[in-house]
């Protein structure tokens, strides 16, 4: 089987500030939280601007400890175009490391490398400056951070 192995470019970096969690509870699909935007921005060579208050993470706490992220966003650049960005994506924290990672005080004291949060991100927009996004599959590796959550998002070419 030949194996092909796929390339990607930094496309930006993006931090964002949540809000005290809506706590659903459990249910028949695992535990159900969901995260509000407070705040953000996104910073990179072709794209740099701030998150509109207007999305936010359903996440999904599952009985092995895994999570599964469902995320709506929206960006606005520094040129007042709007791009929604949407996705899904896991996050797996061993069980020794869970207590850190998930404390706004102590999560810097872990290595990014050292728990696993991928996502596959799509985006949208009808601003013809940036219509390439339409084009494109990106990827993201994330981190815990204490205002909330940061990814490194690449471009899959």
């Amino acid at each position: 089987m030949n194996t092909i192995a796929l390339k990607t470019r930094p496309l930006f970096d993006m931090h964002v500030t949540l809000k005290q969690p809506l706590n659903i509870g459990k249910s028949h699909v695992g535990h159900r939280m969901i995260f509000d935007v407070e705040s953000g921005f996104f910073e990179g060579e072709k794209l740099n601007g701030t998150l509109k208050p207007s999305g936010g993470d359903w996440l999904l706490l599952h009985p092995d400890g895994s999570l599964t992220l469902d995320v709506r966003a929206c960006l606005e650049t520094d040129d007042k175009a709007l791009i929604y960005m949407h996705y899904k994506g896991r996050w797996v924290i061993p069980a020794h490391l869970q207590q850190q990672v998930l404390s706004a005080e102590k999560c810097t004291e872990v290595d990014k490398d050292d728990y696993y949060l991928r996502n596959l991100i799509m985006f949208e927009t009808s601003d013809e400056r940036y219509q390439w996004l339409n084009e494109l599959v990106s990827v993201s590796q994330g981190f815990r951070t204490p205002a909330g959550i940061s990814y490194n998002v690449m471009a899959v070419l």
